[in-house]
């Protein structure tokens, strides 16, 4: 992948000021699409504030995000955004919500920011150059499959695929130490990254869920994938699993494609 010259600094200095505006308690709530599929404005204000600032650090990007997708062009350098990931979260003031924002080039995320503005925790990364939080490195851990922890979900916005869910949600559980169910795949996600849990499997993610963490589970050692896709789709869902090591990798994505033969969808 050809490099990018982008300074990191100035993606993660946008997106902590587009943070902020998570703050507003008054906010105005809709649901889109089903009963648990729920858009406020403050992400309506968070992805025009991100929309509006990040194609100026590279000209002639284009943004993707979930309330206003535009039409993706491969070969063109793409921001993908959630402006909160973890909207039911939001909602509730549970404290588990973030912003997400990953650069893709030619279908493969090359950046990724993701801010938990809860606990003020800025992870991001750039392919190469390692991954960090709040200016530290980070690396996944080192535990084995038996003591490791799975992040996951039940297919929320489409519960047609929800009893494969289970059966591997079940299937892993009884081989591994525990589950989280956090309500918010970006956080799941880069928690992965820093060694907070191990393995993780959704069986319906959207390219904006999963583009920004990507480049940090990888550049912190980790594994990550999209099943059976050659790229990153950034026009539908798709399943992703990820894990600490190669071998813990492995043996999630052993039970994932035994449950899961071929893209259900």
């Amino acid at each position: 992948m050809t490099e990018i010259n982008i300074e990191l600094s100035a993606v993660t200095e946008i997106v902590r000021e587009a943070g902020k505006l998570m703050t507003d308690r008054h906010m105005e709530i809709s649901q889109k699409g089903n009963q648990s599929n729920y858009v406020t404005s403050c992400d309506i204000a968070v992805e025009a504030y991100l929309t509006e600032r990040l194609p100026k650090l590279l000209p002639g990007s284009l943004v993707i995000g979930e309330e206003s997708t535009h039409n993706p062009s491969q070969g063109t350098l793409l921001w993908v955004i959630d402006p909160i990931d973890g909207t039911s979260n939001f909602i509730r003031d549970i404290g588990i919500s973030a912003i997400s924002v990953g650069l893709v080039k030619d279908g493969e995320p090359y950046l990724g920011v993701v801010y938990q503005p809860y606990r003020d925790e800025m992870f991001y990364a750039k392919t190469g150059e390692g991954a960090y939080l709040n200016g530290d490195p980070i690396h996944v851990s080192q535990r084995d499959f038996a003591h490791s922890h799975l992040c996951s979900a039940m297919s929320l916005y489409d519960k047609r695929y929800a009893p494969p869910c289970f059966r591997i949600i079940d299937r892993v559980y009884q081989e591994a130490d525990d589950l989280r169910r956090l309500g918010s795949a970006a956080v799941e996600l880069v928690y992965l990254a820093c060694g907070r849990v191990e393995l993780y499997f959704e069986i319906r993610l959207f390219p904006w869920d999963a583009a920004g963490a990507i480049p940090i589970i990888r550049e912190a050692g980790g594994s990550v994938e999209a099943l059976y896709q050659d790229k990153l789709p950034l026009d539908r869902p798709f399943p992703v699993i990820a894990a600490n090591t190669p071998e813990n990798f492995r043996r999630l994505r052993e039970i994932v494609t035994e449950e899961i033969p071929e893209l259900p969808f």
